[in-house]
């Protein structure tokens, strides 16, 4: 069986029994408790592993560590050549960085991000 682990840090691995009848979930019941550790309380248990995941993703999560840095700028109030010249780029991939970066947050001016940026920066 392949497992996919998505939170660094914390394994974690849910099983959904959506189709199959509760007398057969029953009966592998003691197998499966053997071999896995069987949830208590799903519904908070989940729900902490899902916080858990929550604070170990960066602030700047659906973004790359360079397009944080040039959102940072950008919040700034810095020209797309000011940022370029800062970071030691081209205009052009700064003006790439800033198109890709309000694609993936859906905005569309400066001063949008500007105001992600803060809400989502850790004070």
């Amino acid at each position: 069986m392949n497992r996919r682990t998505f939170l660094k840090g914390t394994a974690a691995s849910v099983v959904v029994l959506a189709t199959a009848g509760v007398s057969e979930a029953l009966a592998h019941a003691g197998r499966v408790a053997r071999e896995h550790r069987l949830l208590t309380d799903p519904q908070s248990e989940l729900a902490q592993l899902v916080r858990e995941g929550n604070a170990m993703r960066p602030w700047f999560a659906p973004l790359t560590t360079r397009q944080a840095h040039v959102s940072e700028l950008v919040a700034l109030g810095l020209t797309n050549t000011e940022i370029a010249r800062h970071l030691g780029i081209s205009v052009r991939t700064t003006d790439a960085h800033v198109m890709s970066i309000f694609n993936k947050l859906d905005l569309h001016r400066r001063k949008q991000l500007a105001d992600w940026v803060m809400r989502s920066r850790p004070s």
